[in-house]
């Protein structure tokens, strides 16, 4: 009987091909829900995943044949990995193979907020020809916060190098990152100092709201404020609150605390609505890592973390 592998998303064809001539028996089922994959997976020696699905121990409790489980991206918050790993299963993700379309889509944001791209063309399309209120705001020269220098928050401090910027960063896991460009820095150094701030964080206990009330309080130079991340690292409502308390200067969401826009409660749609209203707000759905380039670079990291190629 074929080695079997279930695959819960859309998927680059080089993973598909690669695990065919590999000898796989593939069960792809890209719109599969959770109480399904229940049902199929004790016969699978592989899973593949995105952020769509949860991947707790009642699943991995049937899943009595599986090895391995293949996050594409990053963040692995989905996943009891601890759980996984107590029945001998390998769990591997790919956060190198989209890093650097998120660092891109980071500074794309940005440079849409300081130079109104997008609010200046929303009037244009209205008939509306409007130059000084629509001034742009320099990045050359000033200091961007990164909180977090993983693999995306390296790749946005690098893509940052051509802006003659600062970077102060802040990660409580890394130690002597320092280079020319980026200095080490505290949460409060940032908050007091930074133009600029981006989020890089994985979800954690620790990381749930940390952009809320307070942090956005504690800020000193009315910052532009992007997040590529997670949707819950951010508490939306705070992020409303700090546009319209003026305490940053816009915002750039690629994520949302709840993305399913179409299962919003009456709440969440008044925050969202609340959001939009604002000129120096911008949102993208979740697409910061997402490139073409991305999609085939995931499949082939996690295939040679798994030792498939």
């Amino acid at each position: 009987m074929a080695l079997q592998v279930i695959i819960t998303a859309p998927v680059h064809d080089f993973l598909l091909e690669t695990l065919k001539e590999k000898g796989y028996e593939i069960i792809y089922a890209p719109a599969i829900q959770y109480n399904e994959l229940a049902e199929i997976i004790s016969n699978a020696e592989g899973l593949v995943v995105t952020t769509r699905l949860k991947v707790d121990a009642a699943i991995i409790d049937k899943a009595v044949k599986l090895k391995w489980i293949a996050r594409l991206g990053s963040g692995m918050e989905l996943i009891d990995t601890d759980y996984a790993a107590t029945k001998g299963i390998k769990c591997v993700s790919s956060p190198e193979g989209n890093c650097t379309t998120v660092g891109e889509h980071a500074l794309g944001l940005l440079l849409s907020l300081m130079n109104r791209i997008h609010s200046s063309y929303a009037e244009v399309q209205k008939g509306e020809w409007i130059r000084d209120k629509n001034r742009a705001d320099e990045l050359t020269g000033k200091k961007v916060g990164i909180i977090g220098l993983g693999n995306t928050g390296s790749a946005f401090a690098k893509v940052l190098t051509g802006f003659d910027v600062t970077v102060l960063a802040h990660d409580i896991y890394r130690k002597n990152f320092e280079s020319a460009q980026i200095q080490s820095a505290s949460l409060e150094k940032i908050q007091k100092e930074a133009d600029v701030i981006s989020l890089h964080l994985p979800l954690t206990n620790l990381t749930h709201h940390y952009a809320n009330d307070a942090f956005f309080e504690a800020l000193e130079r009315k910052p532009y404020f992007i997040s590529t991340c997670r949707g819950q690292v951010s508490a939306t409502k705070s992020v409303l609150n700090a546009l319209q308390n003026q305490q940053i200067r816009g915002a750039g969401l690629d994520v949302m605390e709840n993305e399913q826009l179409a299962n919003y409660s009456p709440s969440e749609k008044a925050i969202l609505d609340g959001l939009m209203s604002f000129p120096n707000f911008l949102a993208t759905p979740h697409i910061a890592g997402y490139s073409q380039e991305a999609y085939h670079r995931m499949a082939r990291v996690v295939l040679e973390k798994l030792a498939i190629i």
